[in-house]
């Protein structure tokens, strides 16, 4: 057995090797609509176009994606800068309703004004997607590793991926947290052209598939996908037992796995 002494110079040394060899990387990034800050909250600053877009869905800043003109991003001092260009129309409902939030990686409920803000479900319009079986399920989270690694995702990071109802793989996001990774997930599907002559989809309702996160399920996702007309959430680690009442109150069918095993929770 290593005296304390032992452990003390053992772990003194370590610590006098300070070591920045990381992948993970982590930013302010402010969000904007015509101008006007909405939000700041902390993500992977990669994709994000994508990663504006879902936020503003998936909060319920802009109703209807087909509200927004345009996205740009760039860097600014200490972090980055998402500009989403919206219809006047939208402009107005925001301004009626705007609140300013900022938040970490890990906290999807930053901003909100109260308690029963913070828990209040959207009203969504029931889901025509159809429900997944659970051999597509079991084949997508199995392949999901290794489309993480064609895609190069980064170790470390939460994956979001949405795979059609024979586990095919449509659209990938990964992020530092796992609220901001379905936000680029939704992004990406919302700006995914469903033909030559369409530039995206206006609404994620009625999309037939599975969308899939590398983590827990909290309220918060629920509301996430809810908002964006998302039909079916499968998560790898169990759920909060306020996500589970707040899935079936909104009609979004919940996938989880606990311990190995694949539950249906809603």
């Amino acid at each position: 057995m290593q005296s304390v002494c032992a452990v003390s110079t053992l772990y003194g040394s370590a610590s006098e090797q300070l070591s920045d060899a990381t992948e993970l990387h982590e930013a302010a990034i402010a969000i904007c609509i015509n101008g006007i800050s909405q939000a700041v909250m902390m993500a992977t600053p990669r994709d994000l176009e994508a990663f504006a877009r879902g936020f503003a869905i998936s909060e319920g800043l802009i109703a209807n994606a087909s509200d927004i003109l345009d996205v740009e991003a760039e860097q600014i001092p200490d972090g980055w800068q998402a500009d989403i260009r919206v219809l006047a129309a939208a402009e107005h409902q925001l301004k009626a309703r705007r609140r300013l939030m900022a938040g970490p990686s890990g906290c999807g409920l930053c901003g909100t004004d109260s308690v029963s803000a913070a828990i209040t479900l959207p009203e969504v319009t029931q889901s025509t997607a159809c429900v997944p079986d659970e051999a597509a399920i079991r084949m997508a989270v199995q392949q999901l590793p290794e489309i993480q690694k064609q895609q190069g995702c980064i170790r470390g990071h939460h994956g979001a991926a949405f795979f059609d109802l024979h586990g095919c793989c449509i659209a990938l996001a990964e992020d530092v947290g796992r609220h901001s990774a379905l936000d680029k997930l939704i992004g990406r599907l919302l700006s995914q052209p469903l033909n030559k002559q369409q530039s995206g989809h206006k609404s994620l309702t009625g999309l037939q598939g599975f969308a899939v996160i590398t983590s827990r399920c909290s309220h918060d996702l629920i509301q996430k996908s809810a908002r964006s007309g998302l039909g079916n959430l499968v998560t790898l680690s169990p759920p909060t037992d306020l996500a589970v009442k707040s899935a079936r109150q909104c009609g979004l069918k919940l996938f989880c796995f606990k311990r190995g095993e694949l539950h249906r929770f809603a």
